[in-house]
Formats: structure tokens, C-alpha cells, sequence
């Protein structure tokens, strides 16, 4: 059986999580679904143990090593699933205030809290991928480090290849 082949099924895993967490961001005037995706225990497995197996191979750490890493990672995108949701709720109040019947200047005090808020999701959300890429390179030589970064850009690319083939194909 191909690498490719053997894959496939860790790819779908990780292509439906992304989906499920796409999902949940509402169209104009719906109110949003909460992401399931991130809750589900056996998907969340799945896809740690695909990332655990890529590192091991692609990076060359020995098992606890890439655990660590494989775990760090996993933690990252309960953070980020959870600010992301953060994001999608408040997208949705500036969607419901901007829809509003009420005056511009009415509108714009709403907003105004909504957006502060925002900006400091937003800025949470970068300084914790900054601390995710420093925790994650924390004991690694340079070498290592490469390879890592090359895997993670492997897997989040075959994870959108995955993620595209099944849109195209009405899959979601």
C-alpha cells in the first residue's frame, strides 16, 4: 500500500475538522452552529496520531520527542478552534448591529466595544501561534527545526488538497 494510500483516511480526518470549523462560521443573518469537530474525541485522536507518525518520519525525533510536539500542536488547535469561535460570534453581532434599524451614530457606539474586543482576539490569537512556534522549536537543532517546519507544511497542504478534492466534490 502506497504512503499516499495509508494517508488518505489520517487526511479526511483532518480535511473534515477543518470543514466542521468552516462550517460553524455563519452566512449573513444565520446564527452560527457550534464547531463539533473540535469536541470529537476519536477525530481529535486521529489526527494527533497522523501529525505524531509525520513528525517521526519527516522530522526524525524519537517517539516522546515527537509526542511532545505532536501534543503542543493539539493544544493549539483547541486555542485556536476556541478564538476562532470567539471571532465567528462576534462577526455575527457586528452583522446583526449593521443590519439594525438603528441610526449610524447608534450603531457605531455598539460597534465600538465589539471591535475592541476583536482586536484583542485577534492579538491573542497571534501571540499564541508565536508561543505554539516557540514551544514547539524549544530543543530542536536548526536541522530539526527545518525538517519540522517542512512537515507542518506538508501536512497542513495535504490536509487543504484534501479539504479542496472534497468542496469540489460537494462534500461538505
Amino acid at each position: 500500500m502506497s504512503l499516499r494510500a495509508r494517508l488518505l483516511p489520517c487526511l479526511a480526518l483532518g480535511a473534515a475538522l477543518s470543514l466542521q470549523a468552516r462550517e460553524a462560521e455563519p452566512l449573513r443573518g444565520q446564527t452560527p452552529r457550534p464547531g463539533r469537530a473540535g469536541r470529537d474525541p476519536r477525530l481529535m485522536s486521529r489526527l494527533y496520531h497522523f501529525r505524531l507518525a509525520r513528525i517521526q518520519q519527516i522530522v526524525g525525533l524519537p517517539e516522546d520527542r515527537a509526542r511532545l510536539v505532536a501534543e503542543r500542536w493539539s493544544r493549539w488547535d483547541r486555542e485556536h478552534l476556541e478564538r476562532g469561535q470567539q471571532a465567528v460570534e462576534l462577526r455575527r453581532q457586528f452583522n446583526q448591529i449593521l443590519m439594525g434599524p438603528e441610526r449610524e451614530e447608534d450603531k457605531n457606539a455598539r460597534l465600538r466595544p465589539l471591535i475592541d474586543q476583536f482586536i484583542v482576539l485577534r492579538q491573542q490569537q497571534e501571540a499564541g501561534r508565536k508561543q505554539f512556534e516557540e514551544d514547539v522549536r524549544a530543543g530542536l537543532t536548526p536541522a530539526q527545526q527545518a525538517r519540522l517546519i517542512l512537515a507542518m507544511d506538508e501536512i497542513q497542504q495535504r490536509l487543504r488538497e484534501v479539504l479542496r478534492e472534497g468542496v469540489g466534490r460537494g462534500e461538505h
